[in-house]
């Protein structure tokens, strides 16, 4: 009974497994419109998409994770009409001190206040250290409201391709270990 116990076990873990590794796109962020991330500043819905300029990464959208090092793009949209008047600027930060909250992240790239009606923002830049970033996005209404929201990504983690390698050693272990059952079996 022991043994079915553990062959069972094996099983549906190898079944989660698989389901995992073919739901790819969850993990790697990048695709199409749907892989877009979603900010709301105030009663502002924006949609962020970013991109990188690699060849292998051509046509990609990207969310929380960057996989390469390099330029990246975050644009913003706002999702509704009606902010033709609303002033948006983009800020981007590094994240330098893990011990100091107060100066945690130091700006790296500011772009000019821009009007969020012409419908996408954008801010590039260079990244040569793999690192947590954030993207801060100020809205400045027709009435003089001012909001903020902030956005944390990841840059130069091929998260994607590490998913991938650890569910192939979990699907070797597994074999290992019902190639052993197998063999205890055959005795």
């Amino acid at each position: 009974m022991k043994r079915l116990k553990n062959q069972l076990s094996a099983h549906l873990l190898f079944i989660a497994l698989f389901s995992v590794m073919m739901h790819q796109p969850v993990f790697a962020h990048a695709g199409d419109h749907n892989n877009s991330c979603f900010l709301s500043v105030g009663d502002t819905r924006l949609r962020i998409s970013g991109y990188q300029f690699q060849r292998e990464l051509e046509g990609k959208h990207f969310c929380h994770f960057f996989p390469e090092l390099g330029q990246i793009v975050l644009a913003v949209e706002p999702l509704a009409a009606g902010e033709e008047k609303t002033l948006v600027t983009l800020e981007l930060a590094a994240l330098t001190s893990w011990f100091n909250p107060g100066q945690a992240f130091t700006v790296i790239k500011q772009q000019p206040e821009e009007l969020l009606g012409t419908g996408l923002a954008s801010i590039s830049q260079s990244i040569g250290q793999r690192g947590v970033y954030r993207l801060n996005v100020t809205l400045h209404d027709g009435s003089g409201d001012i909001q903020q929201q902030r956005f944390l990504f990841l840059v130069g983690f091929p998260v994607t391709k590490i998913m991938v390698m650890i569910a192939g050693l979990l699907v070797l272990v597994i074999g290992f270990a019902g190639l052993k059952e197998f063999k205890k079996k055959g005795r």
